[in-house]
């Protein structure tokens, strides 16, 4: 093919490619070839058309027996690839990427007579893919890296991890881990490895060491958190590197980055690479190695810290533990109490109703039937008071613990009756059947405690005893003295027992014999209330013959109150009027018609609004208020009545067990305070006392 042979306007079009269109004979001699060929590979046309550039000169050596191959196969069969992507060496020396679509050309016989074809250049291209190649490759071996340092244990697996991986990356002959010790100011050896005659040998340094502030670089690493690095030829080491590295064989970096564990200095990583070229491409991917280090030496560093104070750390843990379990359990309590107490105020507005109206009907009826009818009721709703009260108890939030002397037969009786479900109740659904056996004595005995805390404490070691007879069995308990200074409760079941070995552990938090059945807090909460109670708690037992469990408790000599003589329903002697104040429409008309039948005069308030306009506009004697209204509560009407005149009586009703002192609820304006439901007679002898100090 000659260039005379193409027309000139199809010869402009050529000379204008960017791309070099050529072609080849059979002996590989150029015989056509655009001038885009100097921009590519660097030679003229007239260097290419004189046989000055041979196809063995041009193409990259790695390449060319690939590219002879395949042009010479053309000749031979007339089949020739497509498409050929490979490297030259352009006249200046450096080399390029570029691709060719060939095609053949024939004489009139179908015989091959030269091969043309187009030449891109694609270094470019190139130059991307092995970019995007070496990005994933490095992504790989360092999701590896990571993965392996996650499960290091060891110091050495460590070294081996970051070894095997790093050399994968950097040409390195070796990496230095030195630890910064914050207090000295000092650099810690501790491991070194250097790659001799091709292996790995890891020296660990425990003593060596030497102070931040003696070289410039050591400063502006740990303290400006810089990465640097210093080139070095054959054995001439710069300082400060040359405190640990000895001699080298050839030149190089020496690359240091400081190793950073959650924002702070941990230590220093050093690399020796041997690496002519430029080191700034190795920085990042240095960087990255020596702080997942930091964080895998900082976790085994820790760990083996564990390790050496198993003892004392297994203590903490537990104590955690134990904080964390309580927490949560806490958490629960609290919510429980808080729906606890929310029912509790609900029925207690509706018991108050119903006890009071048959306290009340009792007063008019005298037909005996009737009159015993209403005894069961009275009956009834004073027993749903006291579970009330329990469930109220339970709801308030335990704060301090005041001891008092109390009727510890009573608190015992409360504990039984709150556990009747599962001793009773759920025993009977599965057939199962407890004896339980009191022995109180006829002189009842009172100690020093407090009684919502004595009974829980008592819940959780009868529950204890009921779940340690899951066939049934005999529950006993008791109370005596002690040398007249203490008061003794026993429980004692017939059930599995326990060993010598549960018995040391039974009051620990958290142990439990009953797997994920078991929280293993109850007993440790008895021991707990007990001992704050100024108390002791004791436990014997024995395998498959049952426990018993001893509380002492220190004692008061002050005798069991006597119990409070019912108040007759006394007529309004002084013709009084009484504001009573109740969102319950129940409690409100129930009180209205108890006073009203003893001839005050009453001032009804369905809220606060309404009562505090009562307050501004009448005058009246009493006033009687529920403490959680819907509007204006309990404490505000009482403040506005003192303000008004603070000889008025306050008698304070409320359904949520409030446990105000006597000194508290005066300042606020309450002179009494009684919980739904109440007894009327028991309101009544408050009434009585409020109106007495009128009459005065």
């Amino acid at each position: 093919m000659g260039n005379e042979k193409l027309t000139s306007f199809g010869q402009s079009i050529l000379e204008a490619l960017s791309d070099v269109v050529f072609a080849v004979d059979s002996d590989y001699n150029f015989i056509y070839i655009t001038p885009s060929c100097y921009h590519i590979t660097g030679y003229t046309v007239d260097e290419f058309l004189s046989g000055q550039v041979k196809a063995r000169k041009l193409v990259h050596p790695s390449d060319y027996w690939r590219l002879l191959r395949a042009n010479y196969q053309a000749f031979k069969t007339g089949e020739l690839p497509r498409v050929s992507e490979f490297r030259i060496i352009k006249k200046d020396g450096t080399i390029r990427w570029v691709s060719i679509y060939w095609t053949t050309v024939r004489d009139e016989t179908g015989s091959l007579k030269y091969i043309q074809g187009v030449m891109h250049d694609i270094t470019d291209k190139k130059l991307t893919e092995e970019k995007l190649q070496k990005s994933l490759t490095e992504f790989k071996i360092l999701h590896s890296f990571s993965s392996e340092l996650s499960s290091a244990m060891t110091i050495d697996e460590i070294a081996k991890t970051i070894y095997d991986h790093i050399t994968q990356l950097i040409p390195v002959d070796g990496f230095f881990i030195d630890i910064y010790d914050e207090m000295t100011e000092q650099l810690k050896g501790l491991a070194h490895v250097y790659s001799i005659h091709g292996r790995k040998v890891m020296i660990s340094y425990p003593n060596y060491r030497f102070n931040v502030r003696s070289h410039r670089i050591w400063e502006s690493l740990i303290y400006e958190k810089k990465i640097t690095y210093v080139k070095y030829s054959g054995k001439d080491i710069p300082p400060p590197f040359n405190l640990f590295i000895e001699e080298a064989q050839e030149e190089g970096y020496l690359l240091s980055a400081p190793m950073l564990s959650r924002g702070k200095i941990f230590g220093i990583m050093t690399a020796q690479i041997k690496w002519k070229g430029e080191i700034e491409e190795y920085i990042p991917i240095f960087e990255h190695i020596a702080n997942q280090s930091a964080v895998a030496i900082e976790r085994v560093r820790y760990f083996t810290e564990l390790q050496e104070s198993e003892k004392s750390l297994r203590q903490a843990y537990e104590e955690l533990k134990k904080a964390h379990q309580q927490l949560i359990l806490t958490e629960k309590m609290r919510t429980l109490g808080q729906l606890a107490g929310g029912i509790a105020h609900n029925l207690s507005n509706l018991l108050s109703a119903i006890l009071g109206r048959a306290q009340l009907l009792k007063t008019k009826i005298t037909d005996e039937a009737l009159l015993r009818d209403l005894e069961f009721i009275e009956k009834a709703g004073q027993d749903a008071g006291k579970i009330i009260s329990r469930l109220r108890e339970f709801s308030k939030p335990r704060t301090h613990v005041t001891l008092v002397p109390l009727d510890v037969a009573n608190i015992i009786e409360d504990a039984l009756e709150i556990t009747k479900s599962k001793w009773k109740d759920e025993a009977e659904l599965k057939g199962i059947k407890y004896e339980i056996s009191k022995d109180f004595p006829e002189d009842r005995l009172m100690a020093i405690t407090n009684s919502s805390e004595l009974r829980e404490a008592l819940v959780n070691i009868i529950i204890n005893a009921i779940e340690a007879m899951p066939a049934g069995g005999k529950l006993a308990i008791g109370i005596y003295n002690v040398n007249s200074e203490k008061v003794a409760i026993y429980i004692s079941d017939t059930g599995v027992g326990m060993d010598a070995e549960t018995m040391a552990r039974i009051f620990e938090p958290f142990f439990t014999t009953k797997g994920e059945y078991g929280t293993g807090l109850g007993l440790s909460i008895a021991y707990e209330i007990i001992r704050s109670h100024n108390g002791e708690i004791f436990v014997e037992s024995e395998l498959g013959k049952g426990s018993k469990f001893t509380i002492v408790l220190p004692a008061s000599k002050q005798k069991v109150s006597e119990i409070v003589q019912k108040s007759e329903l006394k007529e309004n002697a002084f013709k009084l009027s009484v504001l009573i104040v109740d969102d319950d429409e129940s409690v409100l008309y129930l009180l209205k018609d108890v006073f009203s039948n003893l001839g005050y005069r009453i001032f009804p308030a369905e809220n606060g609004k309404k009562a505090l306009e009562y307050i501004d506009a009448e005058k009246f004697d009493l006033v009687i208020t529920d403490l959680a209204l819907p509007d204006v509560n309990g404490w505000e009407i009482s403040k506005a009545t003192k303000q008004k005149n603070d000889k008025i009586p306050v008698i304070i009703l409320t359904g949520w067990g409030i446990d105000v002192p006597e000194e508290e609820a005066k300042r606020r304006g309450a002179d009494y305070i009684i919980t739904k439901p109440f007894d009327l007679d028991e309101l009544l002898l408050v009434v009585n006392t409020a109106v007495q100090s009128i009459s005065k």
